[in-house]
């Protein structure tokens, strides 16, 4: 399976993958960001559940 992490990667919340799962703020722990949220099959910008209001946001030139 391809993995598309072009959201996740291109996130202000992203913080890193890790042997468990890729983390990130609205996912800090294992098993990390679902893989429809991964995949690209549900676009983060959106809610889903366990997100905690965390969702997709660009990183900018102000907080690289």
């Amino acid at each position: 399976m391809t993995l598309v992490i072009v959201q996740c990667a291109s996130c202000r919340h992203f913080r890193r993958m890790s042997p468990d799962g890729a983390l990130c703020d609205a996912f800090p722990e294992p098993p990390g960001i679902p893989a429809a949220i991964i995949t690209g099959e549900h676009d983060h910008s959106e809610p889903f559940p366990g997100d905690n209001g965390v969702r997709f946001e660009p990183i900018d030139e102000g907080n690289a």
